[in-house]
């Protein structure tokens, strides 16, 4: 690493601070009584923390929120932290639902920012073990629902603030697409059932939602045609016919480079007529469109599958 490199991993104390919600006035004083976060003094004499203990630190204002004392948890490990919050939860067992759901939030988010410091360096077979860990441990729809998208949304809000970077956010993203892609196509293997075919309009650079909804739709009887990233109006329109698909699922995301996605699901509709069930979901998906779903969560993508196969007689 250049010495270029490592002053660009190094940021203020204010930084730091509204990255991590921490005062710098607390920040200043775990460092003199803790002797972390630890700062590097500047030829200038300024102090500068390293940036890939931002997820370190959220970890411990969690913990805080959760009733830990700062002596107990400022100068532990990302990993310990993650191990306090999630294999030794604070609440007791005779505690409400409410608590056990809060407990279940807070491990969740102790795991994604252990991801988002494997990201920060980098570390592409911790991170894809941590993914292969918490699949078997969850299944794969919470793992869609409580890892995949959160961390999503966490490289998101990272990107936006200034704490990762874009070879970061594209690093998160090759990582993840990797794990789902090899994920659903083991789960759409030799499947004879009736046909999905999954797209998005031309234009669409994000491709993470269109897979997420290929993982859920391989958990039902369906035979996944994947088209992928911006694919042309007529070749989704020529599949789906040629195919005799069942459904036709969009992913639209918020991005600004592609066509305008009401318009392309309108003539997509108009082509394929009502035979062809179509369902579309993201963020940039326009409301109220004839004869087209809008699915904005997982959860209820997978139960309406369930309840679409009903309708099909799939046994």
């Amino acid at each position: 690493m250049t010495k270029a490199d490592k002053m660009e991993n190094l940021i203020s104390i204010g930084e730091l601070a509204r990255l991590t919600g921490i005062t710098t006035h607390t920040l200043r004083v775990w460092e003199k009584r803790y002797g972390t976060p630890h700062s590097q003094r500047l030829p200038s004499g300024h102090r500068r923390y390293p940036k890939e203990d931002v997820p370190r630190l959220r970890a411990i204002a969690k913990a805080l929120e959760s009733g830990y004392r700062a002596s107990k948890v400022v100068s532990g490990t990302l990993e310990e932290l993650q191990g306090l919050m999630g294999l030794k939860p604070f609440i007791e067992p005779n505690s409400n639902s409410t608590s056990t759901e809060e407990a279940k939030v807070s491990s969740n988010e102790m795991l994604i920012e252990r991801w988002v410091k494997g990201i920060h360096m980098y570390d592409d077979d911790s991170l894809l073990q941590g993914f292969h860990q918490q699949w078997n441990k969850v299944g794969p729809l919470k793992f869609i629902m409580d890892c995949a998208a959160p961390l999503i949304e966490r490289v998101g809000t990272g990107w936006e603030t200034g704490e990762l970077t874009i070879p970061h956010e594209h690093f998160a993203t090759e990582c993840l697409s990797s794990f789902l892609t090899s994920k659903w196509r083991q789960l759409n293997s030799r499947k004879e059932g009736w046909t999905a075919i999954l797209a998005t309009l031309p234009g669409e650079t994000h491709s993470l939602g269109l897979l997420m909804s290929a993982v859920v739709a391989s958990l039902s009887n369906a035979k996944i045609i994947y088209l992928g990233l911006n694919t042309p109006l007529e070749d989704i329109i020529a599949t789906a016919s040629k195919n005799n698909a069942d459904l036709l699922c969009i992913s639209v995301s918020s991005g600004e480079k592609q066509d305008d996605p009401e318009d392309g699901l309108l003539q997509i509709r108009k082509e394929l007529g009502k035979k062809i069930k179509i369902v579309a979901g993201g963020r940039g998906t326009p409301e109220n469109l004839p004869e087209v779903l809008k699915m904005d969560d997982f959860t209820k993508f997978n139960d309406w599958l369930g309840e679409f196969e009903n309708t099909l007689n799939v046994t």
